[in-house]
């Protein structure tokens, strides 16, 4: 069980769309301090599901949408589309939450291969014209010369 299931808990049971909340009244959910990471900057309230205190508030189905730390203040949001798939439970939770944990990298990899090959099967039947274009010019090629041959012998005869 994570130190931050208190969290967890109190998000599941939440029951408006949004949750405005000061770091106190959050800490006094969690039953310890936040830590100083939550109060200087915003990596912190990321909503990054690899994290364990975001876990807390992301497998749920909410996010942070809005974090004042000068005030000391955070406000979840329930991210709807989240809690559908998490409700509708089996293949399309998990199917979520790896979907998830593609990194940017690897998705705009992915993108850039399946654009290439939109673009090469675009590209497919101007490239058999071009072949077949290039098979024609050396069979005209090929008549030439052989006439010009031809030409050659009869004037010399």
């Amino acid at each position: 069980m994570s130190k931050y299931q208190p969290l967890h808990d109190r998000l599941s049971g939440h029951p408006e769309d949004e949750w405005r909340t000061s770091f106190s009244e959050l800490e006094g959910v969690l039953g310890f301090a936040l830590p100083k990471s939550a109060r200087t900057g915003a990596a912190w309230w990321a909503n990054d599901s690899d994290k364990s205190h975001a876990r807390a508030w992301t497998g749920p189905g909410w996010m942070v949408s809005e974090v004042d730390r000068t005030l000391g203040s955070v406000v979840f949001r329930r991210n709807l589309a989240a809690a559908d798939i998490e409700a509708a439970g089996g293949v399309a939770a998990q199917a979520s939450q790896a979907a998830t944990r593609i990194q940017p990298e690897a998705m705009r990899k992915a993108s850039e291969g399946a654009s290439r090959l939109a673009k090469a099967r675009r590209a497919a039947p101007f490239v058999a014209a071009g072949v077949a274009g290039v098979a024609v010019l050396g069979g005209l090629a090929a008549l030439f010369v052989r006439n010009m041959g031809r030409l050659r012998s009869t004037s010399r005869a």
